[in-house]
């Protein structure tokens, strides 16, 4: 049976609605700006395509990040498949999808749901545009592809509406479940010590103010184990910016202490920018090199 109009719509619809949320995701990293653009990340909205679209008339695809439906026509390779228009048959038409982050294999024949940047395939270019990925077609294939279009894919959905090509996030390292556990209290002391501040209250101000010393010291000490300088000179200025207020508050000076609020909140926003990786669960890893 030939693929019915409704159900590529409906997998189209399900594949578009997968990539913005996992996109969505993404820009809500650090304070709901959004972060540099991965590579391969597009730059504006996706262009819908049928695979008989791109095999066709492939110029006038070539550079865009486009969403295609098709179905399964080969399995060539763990990272590597081609997509035909026809399910029933071979057309000679299949556009190459290399997904270098594919977790299992499409369904032989089934309807999926690319999400990627349309290039001509070349191996050099591939290899400049896919950084770390190693092509690993055969001769024979690369040869029959060679100046054909192929997706370059970030996503593969499948009629299941799940990507298969989303990589599975990492657990915890005895490491990152340490630091995650003292920075779980920084947003709510420094929350709860904004509205001690406002309401002039010594004693809340400074059971906040002592939580957030004491987080910033342990801080403090894990990235120096670390070798760390940059991010434990951000610690030691959380953690100085935390003696401000119990100090000030000490005197009863709630004006000057409200001045170390903003600034202590700064160190965490460089030091979480620069060595912290938000996952698409919400939690966070640190970043490699660290």
């Amino acid at each position: 049976m030939k693929r019915s109009t409704k159900s590529t719509v409906t997998l189209a619809g399900i594949a578009l609605a997968s990539f913005l949320v996992s996109y969505t995701a993404l820009t809500a990293q650090g304070g709901g700006q959004a972060p540099p653009p991965a590579a391969n990340t597009p730059p504006k909205p996706l262009v819908p395509v049928a695979a008989s679209s791109v095999a066709a008339n492939p110029d006038q695809y070539v550079g865009e990040f486009v969403t295609m439906t098709g179905a399964v026509e080969a399995l060539l390779t763990k990272t590597s498949f081609s997509v035909d228009q026809d399910k029933t048959k071979s057309t000679g038409k299949d556009v190459l999808v290399l997904a270098p982050t594919l977790q299992k294999q499409a369904d032989a024949n089934g309807y999926v749901t690319i999400i990627g940047q349309m290039i001509k395939f070349d191996a050099a270019d591939v290899a400049t545009k896919l950084k770390g990925y190693t092509i690993d077609l055969s001769a024979e294939d690369q040869a029959k592809f060679k100046g054909k279009p192929v997706i370059l894919a970030t996503a593969v959905i499948n009629t299941a509406g799940v990507d298969i090509a989303k990589k599975p996030i990492p657990a915890m390292s005895a490491d990152e479940l340490a630091l995650q556990k003292i920075m779980t209290k920084l947003p709510p002391a420094q929350a709860a010590l904004r509205k001690a501040l406002d309401g002039s209250s010594a004693d809340l101000t400074k059971e906040q103010a002592t939580i957030l010393k004491t987080a910033f010291t342990e801080i403090e000490t894990f990235f120096k184990a670390k070798a760390n300088e940059e991010a434990t000179k951000w610690a030691a200025d959380g953690k100085r910016h935390a003696d401000s207020v119990l100090m000030n508050v000490a005197n009863a000076n709630f004006d000057a202490a409200k001045t170390s609020v903003t600034p202590l909140g700064a160190t965490c926003a460089s030091c979480h920018g620069k060595y912290r990786e938000r996952m698409e669960d919400g939690t966070f890893r640190i970043k490699a090199g660290s």
